[in-house]
């Protein structure tokens, strides 16, 4: 029986089995050959101009190297965002510095390497519910994503963020799996680096818990609602340790408790103007509008627009805002990117991230793409957004693609 008694419970899958000398060297030629072509592309492409949050990251890294201080697009310390990313670029600026190699390319070349290491977080994901070809199939998806080649040259979050997102997936996975308390320590501590560079995914640290304690119903006072409460608390702490120093310096700096940022109140007033969240059509909507009261005229709007345009207001609030976050790859591909990405991701990846719900090890990763889609719905419907799910959906693909092919063959040969 599963470990928490979880009803419609997938057969255990080979993941268990040690990696043999054949899977090792696919696996270690799918990561050299990712390695190499991310490498070729950051030293061969055309470098692009740094713009909007780019500029604000580099800018304000120099500023913490030379003053000492996090402000963002400020002269000033703030907590407009979180500091894990543009501590990550300190430390990479100061050594570029000491090696004399330009600063840029320095992040450029490291984010090509941590991209590398998300694809085998992609293998040894899926590998865990649909065995070596999944794993490969996910890695090779994973790897092949045009959009994860340019995401290698940006100067944002998005490669460290997938990274240690996938890192805390494997953790909470491993968590429920093995029902061993050091899993739930170290899901909290990748939880709370994965915050520190982009704080939205927070709130789904309690998910996974909530989900096991309504599954199981069982009374409180079992031993399993023991283990899951400790597990629980646990993973609290240790998420709590790694932002503490966070908390510490914005209670000093502006003597009040900063959760994690506070630059929500942008993305969620953008996000309140229907079908023209670019200001393509009208004018900015954010004109003139001080950053304090940004949150407030945004949930202004939403009352007053489903009110007055309750049609119009949920369809863009639903079909539009998913239209635009999931329609299209991140950045300006045409061709086989946006084939793949509509193919694999949208026409495969979503039925397969429900279908999997009911897999215990993947049911993580289809809820953090369900959570996480939903929960931007409320803001500025943008694909940059939508991106760090995409080797999560490789995953679900992946899997879903193994199960059937394992059923029309009839044998468990797949799963193996």
């Amino acid at each position: 029986m599963d470990r928490w008694n979880l009803p419609l419970r997938q057969p255990v899958s080979s993941s268990k089995k040690p990696i043999s000398g054949k899977e090792r060297s696919l696996i270690l030629a799918i990561l050299l050959i990712t390695l190499v072509a991310r490498l070729y592309y950051v030293y061969t492409s055309p470098q692009l101009q740094l713009s909007h949050d780019e500029i604000g990251y580099h800018e304000m890294t120099l500023q913490f190297l030379d003053k000492g201080f996090l402000g963002y697009y400020s002269d000033k310390p703030s907590a407009f965002v979180t500091p894990g990313y543009p501590i990550f670029l300190a430390v990479l600026y100061f050594v570029a510095q000491a090696v004399n190699i330009d600063p840029l390319t320095m992040v450029r070349t490291t984010q090509a390497i941590i991209s590398v290491g998300s694809v085998f977080l992609v293998y040894i994901i899926a590998r865990k519910s649909g065995g070596i070809p999944a794993g490969l199939l996910a890695a090779i998806l994973s790897a092949v994503y045009l959009p994860a080649f340019m995401a290698n040259n940006r100067i944002l979050t998005e490669v460290l963020y997938v990274f240690l997102l996938l890192g805390y997936i494997y953790a909470v996975i491993n968590a429920f799996e093995k029902n061993r308390l050091r899993w739930h320590a170290l899901s909290g501590v990748m939880m709370g680096l994965a915050v520190l560079v982009r704080p939205s995914v927070a709130p789904f640290i309690v998910v996974p818990y909530i989900f096991i304690w309504f599954c199981q119903r069982r009374s409180w006072v079992s031993e399993r609602n023991h283990r899951l409460i400790a597990g629980f608390l646990l993973a609290l702490i240790s998420f709590s340790l790694i932002m503490t120093p966070w908390w510490i310096r914005n209670l000093m700096v502006f003597d009040k408790f900063i959760v994690f940022a506070t630059q929500s109140g942008n993305p969620l007033l953008r996000g309140t103007d229907p079908y023209d969240p670019y200001d393509k059509i009208g004018p900015s909507i954010i004109e003139n509008i001080p950053e304090s009261d940004m949150t407030r005229v945004a949930v202004e709007r939403i009352k007053q627009g489903f009110k007055n345009e309750p049609v119009l207001w949920l369809k863009w609030f639903t079909a539009g805002k998913l239209s635009y976050m999931w329609s299209k790859p991140w950045g300006y591909f045409s061709g086989w990117p946006v084939a793949m990405h509509f193919w694999a991701f949208i026409i495969l990846g979503w039925p397969a991230t429900f279908i999997n719900i009911f897999d215990s090890k993947m049911r993580w990763p289809a809820l953090l793409i369900i959570f996480t889609t939903v929960l931007h719905l409320a803001f500025i419907p943008i694909t940059r957004y939508m991106y760090p799910l995409t080797p999560l959906m490789a995953i679900m693909t992946a899997a879903l693609i193994v199960k059937i092919a394992g059923k029309i063959l009839d044998t468990d040969y797949l799963s193996s």
